[in-house]
């Protein structure tokens, strides 16, 4: 049966192209949009939306390289202490504060990759969480810095318009995507894809892991740590707890793994999918205390078997036999 994709799959390679531009511009735009809308509840899941698209897109550039993170939570943490501490401390406003939290992101990243630069697989992912909960028990243990276990306030006279907030949550999402293209449009990518297979193979190949997994894991924690601190501006209120909760990586991974791990639009479908499916869960089943995370974790492993590479993995596959199917009619007709 013909369908519009076998129309679109006949359309030359450069249009087509010009297509897949044009739907990432208006994606970008609707992005950009959410922010003034009358609805205050479709500002607030499309601005949590934005933040998990940074946080999904870090984490997958990491486990591009095969550097599969548990503390992910780190950079965000950081990233929120750093904006809250030079906001009320020097005075910084949103677009000031983001300069130290991506900074102090960066060099917790370069940091845990130079320290463990030995370590491979699961010994590499418990050091992340380990440094995500030794940030946790510092913050705790400087209350004169952080406000210890009472938290610290945002001095109220520095917060802007939450409009602000929220189109500068929305740029960060596009900017992150954008940076995940071009990395994926660089060598970069292809030596990160050789160390993720094998990276003994890959050093005999020239390739320097340490050099590349100092930069990955660079570029991810600023991505991360930026987002802990736009977010900070929208909440006013930061305490450990908060700051480096185990489930801001869970939802990371949720996000990453859902929506197709290792590629550019995988982690973007799967925050936009995994926000929605808990509040739908929450909507329909919120008045029963625990049963809305019990349907989303159902739901969620049922998506994971049926789709094993993900939304845009199934999506993928499903494009490649309609792409087949069609090549298969245009032959058969020239016969």
């Amino acid at each position: 049966m013909q369908t519009p994709f076998h129309d679109f799959l006949r359309i030359p390679g450069n249009a087509r192209t010009l297509w897949v531009a044009g739907l990432s511009l208006l994606l970008g735009l609707a992005i950009l949009l959410v922010p003034f809308s009358d609805s205050p509840i479709a500002i607030d899941i499309g601005f949590r939306i934005c933040m998990l698209i940074i946080l999904a897109v870090s984490w997958d550039l990491m486990a591009g390289a095969g550097l599969i993170s548990l503390g992910h939570s780190a950079f965000w943490g950081l990233g929120n202490y750093a904006a809250i501490i030079s906001a009320n401390g020097l005075g910084f406003n949103l677009a000031l504060s983001l300069l130290p939290a991506t900074l102090c992101g960066a060099l917790l990243g370069a940091g845990l990759a130079v320290i463990t630069g030995r370590l491979r697989g699961i010994y590499f992912a418990i050091s992340t969480l380990a440094a995500s909960e030794g940030l946790r028990v510092l913050a705790v243990m400087l209350p004169d810095v952080t406000g210890g276990s009472n938290g610290i306030y945002l001095d109220t006279t520095l917060a802007p318009n939450p409009l602000v907030v929220n189109i500068t949550g929305s740029i960060g999402a596009i900017a992150g995507a954008i940076v995940a293209v071009l990395i994926a449009r660089s060598r970069y990518h292809f030596a990160l894809r050789a160390m993720r297979n094998n990276e003994s193979a890959a050093q005999m190949l020239g390739i320097e892991p340490l050099r590349y997994r100092v930069g990955i894991m660079a570029i991810s924690g600023a991505m991360a740590s930026l987002a802990g601190g736009i977010s900070m501006w929208r909440g006013g209120y930061l305490d450990p707890s908060m700051a480096f909760d185990l489930l801001t990586t869970i939802n990371t991974q949720i996000a990453s793994i859902l929506g197709g791990i290792y590629t550019i639009p995988g982690p973007i479908i799967g925050a936009a999918a995994a926000i929605a499916l808990g509040e739908l869960t929450r909507i329909f089943f919120g008045q029963f205390v625990g049963v809305s995370l019990f349907i989303f974790g159902i739901v969620l492993t049922l998506l994971v078997l049926r789709l094993p590479n993900g939304i845009y993995g199934g999506l993928r596959q499903q494009w490649l036999r309609l792409k087949s199917g069609s090549s298969k009619q245009i032959s058969s007709r020239k016969a």
